[in-house]
């Protein structure tokens, strides 16, 4: 899939580039994102060049779907008004700080409602869905709805602690990279699926079905920097096995 073969894009300060064409993902396919780029501003332009990720349903796979600890309790009881969960042991690497900062991006709860935790989160409790714990007994800041309290299994159903993380997606072809003013090649080969731990270079998301391109151009910079872009292209390396 060419997304600007044979057609120069020029951007001027930061910008997000992206296309609205997905690709499709299946079990066993492998993928060479590739594209050139050139500086011809005052300043070298920086980029961050790599994919979206979506769902069969065409919504976005966020950072905090994927980024979690490994540690997965199980759900024993949780109160009819939706606000406190028992779990099966006090957590042990769940993020318990009381540095309300670090709420705004480490408190988020995944949960599993048939203890499977090898797929995306069916639900997430926002962040910061709890403040401070001291036992197995988590006070949510928020109700559960009462539709997800029903497809909550006691003794079954897992959570996970989740975060956002520092960056928001996949930089696999290029991260904070500085532009030469001459043309130059970017690229990533993505091969197989993350665990869900977080984004891993020239992995696909946990649960990806379709992707698309996507280039922060001149990141953080202003109109002294000045971005081209050409000849991007998602480039199926094998015959995908489809499922």
């Amino acid at each position: 899939m060419s997304v600007c073969k044979n057609e120069i894009i020029t951007v001027k300060g930061y910008n997000r580039i992206e296309n609205k064409i997905m690709y499709p993902i299946y079990e066993d396919t492998i993928v060479e994102l590739k594209g050139e780029f050139r500086s011809e501003g005052n300043i070298k332009s920086i980029i961050y060049f790599g994919l979206h990720c979506f769902r069969e349903d065409d919504s976005e796979i966020q950072r905090e779907d994927i980024s979690r600890t490994n540690e997965s309790l199980l759900i024993t009881s949780i109160n009819t008004d939706g606000k406190t969960i028992t779990l099966s042991k006090k957590p042990e690497t769940w993020n318990n700080s009381e540095d309300s900062g670090c709420q705004g991006y480490s408190k988020f709860i995944g949960t599993h409602f048939d203890g499977n935790i090898t797929h995306l989160p069916d639900y997430i409790i926002a962040s910061p869905a709890y403040n401070k714990y001291e036992n197995n007994i988590i006070n949510l800041n928020n109700e559960i709805p009462k539709d997800i309290i029903k497809k909550i299994i006691p003794f079954t159903t897992k959570v996970m602690n989740h975060n956002s993380g520092s960056r928001s997606y996949d930089y696999s072809a290029a991260s904070g990279c500085y532009v030469p003013e001459k043309w130059t090649q970017y690229k990533a080969v993505y091969n197989g699926f993350s665990e869900g731990y977080g984004d891993i270079k020239g992995k696909f998301r946990l649960g990806t079905k379709k992707v698309s391109p996507f280039v922060l151009a001149n990141y953080s910079q202003n109109e002294d920097s000045i971005l081209e872009i050409r000849n991007i292209e998602i480039i199926s390396i094998n015959k995908p096995k489809f499922i």
